[in-house]
């Protein structure tokens, strides 16, 4: 059943142990740091998932076919709203000015991996056994600390992103690969398994379903870590075939228990595991004394499979490719797949030998992508308001207040790192109910005035003066309410919303009255972008 809570309890974080979600195994890593881990945790403020709003989307018909797309400002800032957390006023200029097919290969250029958030995403685990129960707390503290770093870290690089689609296809894999902080307990590995979707998040999908699947944080988080030829346990292969490759009702409960056979075996501490990526094969005395190297018949096919095996016969079926495409269809276009356009890319990925970036790079210069119908079609996840008003506003990313944003990242049902479950985040509408939308009123407001939810001040105000005067007119009353709403909306607006803005703008007064210079033009400004951000149109992408 979802979970239901108001918001004085949410807001206080009272709720019951019960209803609080824990990902945490009773046995990781020892069942006395377990035991430990969860009591630690009790009066930790627990991540909110809005529940699951049941309802049938409609499907959408494209407006119709272009045999070019027409390029433009409104064609440039669709683009970047789908791709990037959120564009600049100066983005949108620059690329409605520029080729789309030379914007799009900005947009998918390789990027270099970031510096890791610290020196300790490479310590190994220490030795619990010999740990006394003070020591354990006291490490229990240091990874908790560390686990809001890391979540920081991966914010920072969101907010202050170049004009790249790598950090957003690395949040979809992540939502794909669904993985809790929580539940692999080690930050070091969820670290690992974010430098991996990165990496890999515009590669090969073999490749990142490979590291993805013998990675430490996966191992434990879906137990191959604990499945031997003894005692197969079968979570990671269930979800192998219906969340991570080819989906419900293309395989069997005896497929399911014959993959579950081929992944036994594989072994972690936490930080290293008993896989050779290039050797394609475990190793090591527990592998050969856990692994079940008998025959197994797996969609038809038999053989002595490992988990390396098993991968290749799923990426031998026609559905897997089909089944990505649609997931990326769905986050990048929208929540209903267009067939037609589907087969498009699943025939790409499939004759590209399941290679990431030709499908992209389908979809962003596609007729179908562009059409009219498909702008302000999706929900903007609760990442994209928080992290887009930081690269909207061009803050520095010293300024940004990280775990100011990570509190409020709880409140709104999606910090990252901690999706709900091994399904990932369902978003879409459950992103906005009674809890989640003032909430993202109320952060907006903040962000705009610099004044911190829970009292005080924040130690950055944003230049709301130095925002206008990057728009075309900066003294031009009609032009800044034209640009920024090119800049939060993704329509065009009505005459009518306009005149709104523009009053909430000059209170008033005359058009000829603005200028960016009087003494009282910042707070205007500031009443204006929270008025448009508490706007409908500011809710959708």
């Amino acid at each position: 059943m979802a979970e239901t809570i108001t918001r004085r309890d949410l807001l206080t974080n009272r709720r019951k142990k019960a209803d609080r979600p824990s990902h945490i195994k009773k046995d990781w890593p020892t069942p006395r740091v377990a035991k430990l881990y969860r009591k630690f945790l009790d009066d930790k403020p627990a991540p909110y998932y809005p529940p699951l709003k049941d309802y049938t989307p409609v499907p959408i018909t494209p407006s119709r076919r272009h045999t070019t797309v027409d390029w433009n400002d409104d064609a440039a800032a669709h683009l970047l709203r789908r791709t990037l957390f959120a564009p600049t006023f100066s983005e949108i200029t620059t690329t409605g000015a520029d080729t789309m097919a030379n914007i799009v290969d900005t947009i998918l250029a390789e990027q270099d991996q970031p510096e890791p958030p610290g020196d300790w995403v490479t310590e190994p685990p220490p030795q619990f056994d010999s740990l006394t129960q003070e020591e354990i707390m006291e490490l229990l503290q240091t990874y908790y600390q560390r686990q809001f770093e890391l979540i920081g870290w991966w914010m920072k690089r969101m907010a202050t992103q170049p004009m790249s689609i790598v950090e957003n296809l690395t949040l979809f894999w992540h939502n794909h690969f669904a993985t809790s902080l929580q539940g692999v307990f080690f930050p070091q590995a969820m670290y690992e398994q974010n430098a991996v979707l990165r990496e890999h998040s515009l590669g090969n999908f073999r490749e990142l379903l490979r590291r993805v699947t013998f990675g430490p944080a996966m191992m434990i988080w879906l137990d191959t870590n604990s499945s031997t030829v003894y005692r197969p346990n079968e979570n990671f292969a269930r979800e192998l075939l219906e969340l991570f490759t080819i989906g419900v009702d293309n395989y069997t409960q005896t497929d399911v228990e014959e993959a579950a056979r081929a992944f036994t075996g594989y072994r972690t501490n936490g930080v290293n595991t008993n896989y050779s990526y290039n050797q394609a094969t475990g190793f090591g005395n527990y592998w050969q004394q856990r692994h079940d190297f008998g025959p197994k018949t797996f969609l038809g096919q038999t053989g002595n499979f490992d988990g390396d095996d098993i991968i290749d016969i799923i990426l031998q079926q026609d559905q897997t490719a089909n089944f990505i495409c649609e997931k990326i269809y769905k986050w990048f276009v929208y929540e209903v797949p267009d067939d037609a356009f589907v087969d498009e890319m699943t025939t790409i990925f499939r004759n590209n030998n399941y290679e990431i970036l030709p499908v992209m790079d389908h979809v962003f210069t596609s007729d179908h992508f562009y059409d009219e119908n498909f702008r302000g079609c999706l929900i903007r996840n609760p990442l994209t308001v928080t992290q887009g008003i930081f690269r909207q506003f061009d803050i520095a990313d010293e300024d940004i207040p990280f775990r100011y944003l990570i509190d409020l990242q709880h409140f709104m049902g999606m910090i990252p790192n901690m999706p709900p479950n091994v399904n990932g985040w369902a978003g879409y509408r459950s992103w906005l109910n009674s809890i989640t939308l003032p909430m993202r009123k109320l952060f907006t407001a903040t962000m705009t005035d610099g004044t911190n939810l829970f009292g005080g001040e924040l130690d950055f105000e944003p230049d709301v003066v130095a925002l206008a005067q990057t728009l075309s007119d900066p003294n031009d009353a009609e032009a800044i309410v034209n640009d920024l709403a090119k800049l939060f909306f993704p329509l065009p607006i009505s005459d009518d919303l306009e005149n709104q803005l523009l009053y909430a703008l000059l209170e008033g007064a005359a058009v000829y009255d603005w200028d960016i210079n009087d003494a009282g033009a910042p707070q205007r400004l500031r009443n204006l972008i929270i008025y448009m951000m508490r706007k409908p149109e500011f809710q959708l992408l």
